[in-house]
């Protein structure tokens, strides 16, 4: 799969909220191939308030993303998913 093509894809997924594509959000801030795998970064640690409560609600929206970003590339392309600034792995977890 191009990554035009993952782009195209990965703007079926809605921003919880707002309801509008992610891609057009700027919630996907890079996608590049690397060893035989895709990986996306998204903006979302930057995007997080600082107060307790609103982590905790945007805490909520993240996990939607990540779930709906995998429900739709699932099968499709093998992929990681990690914060741009952070560089935390959202997908797939690591067992620990």
């Amino acid at each position: 799969m191009e990554i035009e093509e993952i782009y195209k894809e990965l703007k079926k997924v809605k921003e919880p909220i707002s309801g509008e594509d992610i891609v057009s959000l700027g919630i996907v801030s890079m996608i590049m191939e690397e060893d035989n795998k895709v990986v996306i970064f998204l903006g979302l640690a930057r995007r997080t308030p600082r107060s307790p409560f609103e982590m905790a609600v945007n805490w909520a929206v993240h996990a939607r993303i990540v779930k709906d970003i995998v429900k739709v590339l699932e099968g499709k392309v093998n992929f990681e998913i990690i914060d741009d600034m952070t560089f935390q792995r959202y997908y797939p977890l690591e067992e620990v």
